[in-house]
């Protein structure tokens, strides 16, 4: 069946060309076993997360050099759909030749960017936005057994939404990049918002600190100055 079929001509056209290569032929798919690590001299770590906003997983394969913490393989596996296979495929990508260190901060805000054939049109369909955060959570896993810490360790700021794992930086970075103007379309793109809804607004389930209504009114007042 044509991927036209499956997904429809309309939002088939809203997917970059690079995202549908990958999906067609992701270049870092597979694994890497103990006994190749012990044949190439590095350490091998394995590390998988869970996508509670679409059922999607992905398995990280790292091999790093202990002598300088760079990783020189890095393979993956991807349960899950075209867009996650993709975004997988282009993570592993993103962090072949890093040290953990570095590989630790590519978000997945990096990873939708790698994948836009133009810097500014999205990569895939707002619906689909999310698929990219796994990547940021299972890199922050594979370097949490790296080191032997907590993956929480490596949490550089607010997450806004828990039950997506979306940052205060990325909800920004995606209203600015995409130009959103409602609470609706930043669900939309992220998945922030989806779930139990306490971070629309003051008065859900749980208390926040900062609410997507606040977010979304600072960053537009942000950008009207900058015209």
């Amino acid at each position: 069946m044509a991927k036209a079929d499956l997904f429809g001509e309309a939002l088939w056209d809203q997917y970059s060309n690079k995202v549908s290569d990958r999906m067609n032929n992701p270049r870092n798919q597979g694994e890497i076993t103990e006994e190749e690590a012990k044949e190439r001299g590095g350490k091998l770590v394995v590390a998988d997360f869970g996508a509670e906003s679409c059922g999607d997983a992905v398995r990280l394969f790292w091999l790093v050099d202990e002598s300088n913490d760079k990783i020189i393989d890095t393979k993956f596996k991807s349960f899950g759909c075209g867009t996650a296979i993709a975004s997988s495929d282009m993570m592993a990508e993103l962090c072949l030749g890093k040290t953990v260190d570095e590989a630790v901060k590519i978000t997945n805000i990096d990873v939708e960017m790698a994948l836009r054939d133009d810097p500014n049109e999205p990569a895939v369909p707002g619906q689909k936005m999310h698929c990219s955060v796994m990547a940021y959570d299972v890199i922050k896993e594979a370097a949490a057994i790296y080191k032997g810490v907590d993956a929480d360790s490596f949490e550089r700021e607010n997450i806004v939404c828990e039950c997506a794992r979306i940052s205060l930086s990325t909800l920004k970075e995606v209203i600015k990049l995409n130009d959103l103007k409602t609470v609706e379309q930043i669900t939309d793109y992220t998945k922030a918002g989806a779930f139990c809804k306490s971070c629309i607004r003051p008065g859900g389930h749980e208390k926040k600190d900062i609410y997507l209504v606040d977010i979304l009114k600072d960053v537009r007042a942000e950008m009207d100055e900058e015209k």
